[in-house]
């Protein structure tokens, strides 16, 4: 299969399954009350900003940590839902190959459901623009939900697609949700039992948003000590980035291999 012919299929994939995210109520129906916590939460009249991207940082973080978490229960179910009766031929026969339907799954679907909060973290970065007298925070916006937001999202999506085809979907969903608390606020100082909160394996995005968008480090490493604890800079940052597109990249493999068995 050459590329000219890959990219038009790979883009109908795209529009479809994005087409099939826009109907799917649920998704709506968790994301966008949490996004309303999130910009409530986060919103600050010009007056009371003092830090202008700091303000945007953390209100990428607000938003990540709730929407994240509707949005990963929520897309449970979506490669599951490919493997009814009569699909498995239906998918050999679209003109894109297993291998890259995966991911167009995952990234159409994330695409559409990321909507929300990015234009609550734009919102937020409207005040901060006020404040700053210039456009710097909403560029900063731009970057911050890009690398603050975008990769822990993604690798929660994957997780829950993987785990909504080995358990049954209601577990699948709790499972989900119990594992994006346990990684990013289940604080190990709290809980008698270790946690990727404070670390290089959370997904909450801490390290980014304190090396480069001037946030508290309590976000990042906790103030604990460790090797997976590093002090928040760009080399750690770039390195939770890199643990997270691996969790990626593994949660998708798993995925396909476990859907093309059931095919």
């Amino acid at each position: 299969m050459t590329l000219s012919s890959l990219v038009p299929g790979v883009v109908g994939t795209l529009r479809y399954e994005a087409r099939m995210a826009i109907r799917q109520r649920a998704l709506w129906y968790a994301v966008v009350p949490l996004a309303l916590l999130a910009l409530a939460a986060s919103w600050h009249p010009p007056a009371e900003i003092a830090d202008p991207v700091r303000h945007v940082g953390g209100a990428t973080l607000v938003t990540g940590l709730l929407c994240t978490f509707g949005i990963g229960v929520v897309l449970a179910d979506r490669v599951a839902r490919g493997l009814g009766p009569g699909m498995g031929d239906l998918i050999a026969a679209a003109p894109c190959p297993a291998w890259t339907r995966l991911p167009a799954v995952l990234a159409a679907s994330l695409g559409v459901a990321l909507a929300v909060p990015l234009l609550v973290v734009l919102v937020c970065a409207v005040p901060a623009a006020v404040a700053d007298g210039g456009a710097r925070p909403l560029a900063a916006a731009a970057a911050a939900f890009a690398t603050v937001l975008v990769p822990g999202a993604a690798a929660l999506a994957a997780l829950a697609c993987l785990l909504g085809l080995v358990l049954p979907m209601a577990l699948a969903r709790i499972a989900t949700a119990g594992i994006w608390l346990w990684s990013t606020i289940a604080s190990p100082q709290l809980l008698p039992m270790p946690t990727p909160t404070g670390t290089l394996l959370s997904p909450v995005g801490g390290y980014p948003a304190a090396a480069w968008f001037g946030e508290r480090s309590v976000w990042a490493d906790r103030g604990l000590p460790g090797l997976l604890s590093p002090a928040p800079g760009t080399g750690t940052a770039l390195a939770n980035l890199a643990v997270l597109a691996a969790f990626t990249a593994l949660f998708l493999t798993l995925a396909g291999l476990i859907a093309a068995r059931r095919r």
